[in-house]
């Protein structure tokens, strides 16, 4: 095998990592998300909940991305 072939398959190989680590950020952004959101349904005062509220939205945006 020549080094221009390994390191094409190094680089696809960090490629990968790299992509299945943006995943998992995403997934964890989303169940932030989430969680935020059932927290907000409890007694909490309206400023609180509209606080709590942006925060989920700009994590699903950040997850979306």
């Amino acid at each position: 095998m020549t080094q221009g072939n390994e390191s094409a398959r190094d680089l696809e190989h960090e490629l990968a990592n790299s992509e299945a680590k943006v995943k998992a950020a995403q997934h964890l952004l989303k169940r932030a998300a989430e969680e935020i959101e059932d927290l907000v349904e409890a007694d909490c005062e309206d400023e609180q909940k509209n606080i709590a509220t942006q925060a989920a939205e700009r994590f699903r945006k950040a997850a979306s991305l």
